[in-house]
Parts: C-alpha cells; structure tokens; sequence
C-alpha cells in the first residue's frame, strides 16, 4: 500500500523500485536511495513460514519518502520500529497477510504520516488488542565541532583586573593569569 502524493511519480517509481522492494539479499537491511531531489528510505523485511505462506515467505517492505533538503538519520530508527513492530504482528496474528485486516494497513500509515508530520514529530497508535505502535522523531545530532588550531588562543576582551571582579570557576581563574 502506499499513500498517493504526486511526489512520487510513476517514472521515479519504476527506476527507484528494485532499490525499494528487494529479494532476500537486503532483508532487514534499511536502504537509502537518494534520487530526483528525494530520499527513499526502505526496509525490506521477510518472513520465512512454510506452511502458512505459499510461496514458503512473505517479503514485505515499509519506506518513507522525504525531500532532498530533510537529514534522513532521524528516519532510521523510527523506519526500523515500525518494519520490526508490523513484521512481528504478520507472524503472531497475520496482520499483513489476511483478508480481514489487510484494508486497515491503508489507515495506519496515513496516521502514521500525520502524526510524525506534527508539531510533536511523534506516533502513538492501538493497533489492535495486543499491540501498541510509539514512534518519536528526534532532532539530528548537531554536526561536529570544527577542531581547535595550536595557533587559536584564547584573547581578553576586558582588563584583567574586571575579569578577575568575576567569581569564576578553579579553572578560569588558573588560566586567566596566562593569557596575554
């Protein structure tokens, strides 16, 4: 199922989608593909059952699709929880699978999508009796400071005798005495 947007369009699908929906090979494997000013995230999952699937397995996979300019990192780990959280109700009651609860995945993730798009960036849905999705959107960690130069020295910018006025913490006042 996939929430219609005309985001992504058909030709994007068709060259994106063998990078989207894999075999085995990337199986609970999260890909990002990286193409026509968007992010596809994807994580392929499989279950292997020989009796209850015909086909001895069911590949599923769930993505998300943002634009260029959004850092996909916060996407990750809230990608994985909901893969993991459907993978585990197709094996303990055939959500993905059956007839019966097949139209409800349709709901859930538009729910899902108007929820992590809110002020809060964070999901919390009953799926059913047993199961509980929460899914919470954190801020990427900030980029990582640039290093210090031997030559980047710290500079007074008031005389020392207004800077020492200051009740400072031990290091402070230790270094204070040394910079010129």
């Amino acid at each position: 199922y996939t929430i219609d947007t005309e985001l992504l369009a058909n030709s994007i699908f068709a060259a994106t989608s063998e990078y989207i929906i894999t075999g085995n090979e990337l199986a609970n494997q999260t890909i990002t593909v990286s193409t026509h000013g968007m992010h596809i995230l994807s994580k392929p999952m499989i279950i292997q059952n020989t009796e209850r699937y015909e086909r001895n397995s069911h590949l599923f996979a769930v993505g998300f699709v943002l634009r260029r300019n959004v850092d996909p990192r916060p996407y990750w780990p809230v990608l994985s929880n909901l893969s993991f959280t459907l993978r585990d109700m197709e094996v303990e009651s055939e959500f993905l699978s059956n007839q019966r609860t097949r139209p409800q995945i349709q709901y859930l993730l538009e729910d899902i999508l108007l929820s992590l798009n809110s002020k809060h960036r964070d999901c919390h849905l009953l799926l059913d009796d047993a199961n509980l999705l929460n899914l919470r959107l954190f801020r990427p960690p900030p980029p990582p400071t640039p290093p210090v130069s031997d030559y980047t020295v710290p500079i007074l910018l008031r005389p020392e005798w207004q800077v020492q006025m200051f009740d400072w913490d031990l290091t402070i006042n230790w270094i204070i005495p040394h910079i010129d």
